[in-house]
């Protein structure tokens, strides 16, 4: 299978619920990631995450979608075209 780039954005809205469970999913798929940016919002207890990721279609899927059934997560994700 191929790899592609995509970027990805989370955004958590409940920084004290659910950070730590994003972050271990990071963490996961770590091999993956070629850029991570990340900018907490303490005053509104949120955190947004820009990703730029190298993998397959497959990968993707399964990664945005376990990302996605967090409560308070919401993900934006586009594959970059050459």
């Amino acid at each position: 299978m191929t790899s592609n780039y995509y970027t990805i954005t989370i955004t958590v809205y409940d920084r004290t619920e659910v950070y730590s469970r994003v972050s271990d999913l990071l963490h996961e798929y770590a091999e993956y990631i070629v850029l991570r940016v990340g900018h907490p919002v303490k005053e509104l207890d949120v955190a947004v995450i820009f990703l730029l990721v190298k993998m397959t279609n497959d990968e993707h899927g399964a990664f945005s979608g376990k990302l996605g059934q967090m409560k308070s997560v919401k993900v934006k994700s586009n594959l970059i075209h050459a």
